[in-house]
């Protein structure tokens, strides 16, 4: 089969794309993605990545509720009260009173009204520190979420990549197969051919649809593949597995080449938010050993209220119903039982505890990055190979062909041809998108987005890691 003819069978499976195996519904528009398009799909709708996300509203709030004890706080209250109180009928004095009183006078307790407003005013003057504290404490738990964040993010990321380069591989690999379906069509309409010229067997022509019945199974498989590829990749993108959903190749994009290692380690170190995260939770713990600290220390605090309060309505805008108190307090909780100390000798073990994480989160990133560097550079060799191999079996089958149509070669030469080319061919693509796999792996290893994967071969930091599009600006840190 002449390569333009392949060329063009090639794209026109490609072109068909999801309809191949089904996943488009007649009428219904599918969604066209990149490499691009596909992570930010991914951040802006994957339900699991955007649960985390949501813990950033909670955290402000957290930041500006501890701001809050810093400030005056204002209370305006009201009250209407009614009442009958007999409590001067019963003093054990009340005899004695009366005796001095003219006669006549009704001591019937009556019913009372009042009316009242009141402002109540609170403000700490000093705290030793634990306002002050606790506002850093909030703010670093902030910035340990943001971590937590960017963290879920670049996994999210991560998934969705890994899952689109899966789902062209698998698409790629059931284009190869159809091409040779129709390569062992070809040989078997030659046989046929020469079967009625008397220059086979039908032995031979009984051999050629044997071998094409033989690709049947494998069109099967793939196609199979490419159904669970594209559901593995709605899920990674948010979307249900009934949605239209086309992918576009990645083109443009190079495969790295393969970085230094050390720098690759010294990414790591300087880029994984895992280690932010505990190095923000370990500052966290140790204001909040300063908050519980300043519990124990002197609080000085001013307190007032103003307001009115009448027993007729009418008087309520008369100065002379004023009622007003101002004070400054100083408190001092000396002792509690010991209960504060307890508390601080928790958060000092959980420090302790964070200390050995990080050195073990340390040790966890090199293995990863160790592990993603060998698997890349692994799977770069074996796609080189792949690709020598493929060259060498498809002019190996371009010759069986030659010879087999000029009766110079055995019919079961053309198909060991045709067998070992096929077997190249999905080698190689499945080598190449393996080697995508293991660099989307690289990427996450030192904290990169799988759109700056092709920038590690530079062994340097990519210029706008995280941020260059509109939903990795919002989601990544």
């Amino acid at each position: 089969m002449n390569r333009r003819r392949r060329t063009s069978i090639f794209a026109f499976i490609l072109s068909l794309g999801v309809a191949l195996t089904g996943g488009v519904t007649p009428g219904q528009a599918a969604e066209t993605l990149d490499l691009q398009g596909v992570v930010d799909a991914a951040l802006a709708s994957n339900p699991a990545y955007q649960a985390v996300l949501a813990q950033r509203q909670q955290l402000q709030g957290a930041v500006q509720e501890a701001k809050a004890d810093a400030f005056p706080q204002l209370t305006f209250s009201s009250f209407y009260d009614r009442s009958r109180n007999p409590s001067l009928l019963n003093s054990p004095d009340f005899s004695d009173f009366i005796q001095n009183l003219p006669p006549g006078v009704d001591f019937t307790p009556s019913e009372q009204t009042l009316y009242g407003l009141r402002v109540d005013v609170t403000q700490p003057l000093f705290t030793w520190g634990k306002v002050g504290a606790a506002v850093r404490l909030a703010r670093f738990a902030a910035e340990a979420a943001e971590a937590q964040i960017d963290a879920a993010g670049l996994d999210t990321a991560e998934q969705a990549a890994r899952a689109y380069f899966q789902l062209l591989g698998a698409r790629e690999a059931l284009a190869t197969v159809k091409i040779q379906r129709q390569a062992r069509q070809e040989a078997l309409d030659v046989a046929r051919s020469r079967l009625q010229l008397g220059d086979a067997t039908r032995l031979e022509v009984l051999q050629a649809e044997a071998a094409l019945a033989e690709v049947e199974p494998q069109i099967a498989e793939s196609e199979g593949a490419v159904q669970v590829a594209e559901a593995s990749l709605k899920t990674a993108l948010g979307m249900p597995t009934s949605a239209a959903l086309e992918v576009q190749p990645a083109v443009n994009r190079k495969l790295p080449e393969v970085p230094e290692r050390d720098v690759l380690l010294r990414l790591a170190e300087q880029r994984r938010s895992e280690l932010t995260d505990l190095q923000r939770q370990d500052d966290a713990l140790h204001m909040d050993q300063k908050v519980k600290r300043a519990e124990g220390r002197p609080h000085v605090d001013l307190a007032g209220n103003f307001g009115r309060t009448v027993r007729e309505l009418q008087n309520i805008d008369q100065p002379l119903y004023d009622d007003w108190r101002v004070g400054v307090t100083l408190s001092w909780e000396f002792f509690d039982g010991n209960r504060r100390r307890g508390q601080i000798a928790q958060i000092e073990s959980q420090r302790e505890q964070l200390r050995y994480q990080r050195a073990d989160l340390q040790n966890q990133i090199d293995l990863e990055v160790d592990r993603a560097w060998t698997g890349y550079r692994t799977a770069r060799q074996r796609l080189e190979a792949t690709r020598q191999s493929t060259a060498a079996a498809r002019e190996a089958r371009r010759v069986a062909e030659e010879n087999y149509r000029e009766g110079v070669a055995l019919q079961a030469d053309l198909l060991a041809a045709q067998e070992r080319e096929i077997s190249a061919e999905v080698a190689n693509v499945r080598a190449r998108y393996d080697a995508w796999d293991w660099a989307v792996q690289l990427a996450r290893a030192v904290g990169y987005l799988p759109t700056k994967v092709t920038e590690l071969g530079a062994g340097s930091a990519p210029q706008n890691s995280g941020g260059a599009d509109a939903a990795s600006a919002e989601s990544m840190r």
